[in-house]
């Protein structure tokens, strides 16, 4: 069994690969001032990065569960993520309220890719 994980520190790692499939763990957005489309397309961005450090993208993904830390950014959270992804190409997704670490991030996203081979 290979297990490889990227981005290892005391706690976590920022991802996990197994048999093809990548776990990313929850991303947050850096710049904290941003609205929650910024946020957004920032957690989007970076959830992309880290699929072509290991060959894929954004039509790889298989599931996003997102963390929301106020119900009035739902739209605004929806109006990036459907310019985000080409029409078919979409994940399943949960998204649910939650009470985040840093009061000042208002959206977490934890995903799940299918790779192809390596």
């Amino acid at each position: 069994m290979n297990i490889e994980r990227f981005g290892v520190v005391q706690r976590r790692a920022e991802m996990v690969l197994h048999a093809h499939t990548l776990y990313i763990g929850g991303q947050v957005a850096s710049d904290t001032s941003a609205d929650i489309e910024g946020q957004t397309r920032e957690v989007l961005l970076g959830i992309e990065r880290l699929l072509e450090s290991v060959g894929g993208d954004r039509t790889h993904l298989l599931t996003v569960r997102i963390l929301l830390a106020r119900r009035e950014d739902y739209a605004g959270l929806n109006r990036v993520w459907d310019a985000f992804f080409p029409f078919g190409h979409a994940p399943a997704r949960a998204c649910t309220l939650a009470e985040l670490i840093d009061p000042a991030w208002r959206v977490e996203m934890i995903a799940t890719a299918a790779l192809p081979n390596r």
